[in-house]
């Protein structure tokens, strides 16, 4: 009697030190070693400005989870994959963490979602160059060449929209097929649209614009696995969020991109029968300095002259060419000064 019970004790401790070691055994999984203290594993993909490219710096919303995390002692490491693979991942409990995502009805059915950590807005945009506003509306309402980003979302009621939308593998390819006219209006986050631009293809961003009234701003989130690791590193952001808004911080959740208007920069030109450029302090008067400028110049136009601004009546052009707009020198022996220059010099860069 006494061995069978003793047998008894021995084969459920041992079941129970098998499901103890398997259980640590999968959050080793989850977090790497750093001299001593561990780092939380955090699935992620390239999404500037957001979330830099590995090997950079971190962006924006990373960085913002670094300090929420560190706030409670929690160190983090990130590890780059796409996100429709990290997303499975996370779902299938190989993975605790993941982020950033919207937050679908479909998705809280299949992961946990922390607390909002930030917002951004996603617009619809179109090509002017192929389309006029009118017939980008038409296109987005015939849900015709249509693109999008694998794995991406870009808020409920635009997601209802891309039934039959192409899906590219990067914000890049879709904004080229943009550009290359082969589909009529792309979604995308709005600082997302701004960073891609600059970065890839300046010269051309004026011809990219946002479809009127069509937008959605939603919010962006960690998730995580349904299992009690994931549980528990969701409260521990929860907690410090939680505690910030208590605490009056509302500067932190936010990554919104603003971007700079768009200016005219201008190359300063000789032209015929006008060898040298003149820039003058004033359009008219007794008291008005005349400045010699090289030619090849850089300058801002910030006042164009009524006759570049408004139609003419009539198609003689020397008036035109004669009238004067106010820049700023941007290099050269006069740079930094405002001066009124003659159109016919003004070349746009």
């Amino acid at each position: 009697m006494r061995l069978a019970l003793t047998n008894t004790i021995s084969t459920g401790l041992a079941k129970r030190f098998t499901r103890c070691s398997l259980l640590l055994l999968s959050l080793s999984c989850f977090f790497v070693p750093a001299h001593g203290n561990e780092k939380l594993i955090i699935l992620t993909d390239s999404w500037p400005p957001y979330i830099n490219a590995e090997g950079e710096k971190s962006g924006s919303a990373a960085r913002l989870i670094e300090i929420l995390y560190d706030f409670e002692g929690t160190k983090t490491s990130w590890q780059y994959m796409p996100y429709e693979l990290s997303y499975l991942k996370v779902k299938n409990q190989k993975a605790v963490l993941s982020f950033p995502y919207f937050k679908t009805p479909q998705r809280s059915q299949e992961v946990l979602f922390s607390q909002p950590i930030f917002s951004v807005t996603s617009k619809v945009y179109f090509n002017r160059q192929y389309l006029t506003s009118d017939a980008a509306q038409q296109a987005y309402a015939d849900k015709k060449r249509i693109g999008r980003v694998s794995g991406y979302s870009y808020g409920e009621s635009i997601d209802k929209e891309l039934t039959e939308a192409t899906v590219f593998a990067s914000e890049k390819q879709a904004l080229t097929a943009l550009f290359n006219n082969v589909i009529d209006v792309l979604p995308m986050t709005e600082g997302v649209m701004v960073q891609q631009l600059n970065d890839y293809f300046s010269h051309r961003k004026q011809l990219i614009i946002a479809l009127d009234g069509i937008m959605e701003t939603s919010s962006l989130h960690v998730i995580a696995a349904k299992n009690p690791v994931g549980k528990r590193v969701i409260e521990k952001l929860d907690r410090v969020l939680a505690y910030l808004t208590k605490e009056g911080v509302s500067s932190l959740p936010t990554a919104s991109v603003v971007e700079a208007a768009p200016v005219d920069v201008a190359k300063l030109i000789t032209t015929e029968g006008y060898p040298l450029i003149i820039g003058q302090t004033a359009e008219s008067g007794n008291d008005i300095a005349y400045y010699t400028l090289p030619q090849g110049t850089q300058a801002l136009v910030i006042e164009w002259s009524s006759k570049i601004v408004h139609p003419s009546n009539t198609d003689r052009i020397y008036k035109n060419m004669m009238d004067l707009s106010k820049v700023v020198l941007l290099n050269g022996p006069h740079v930094g000064k405002e001066l009124f220059v003659r159109n016919m010099h003004i070349e746009l860069m």
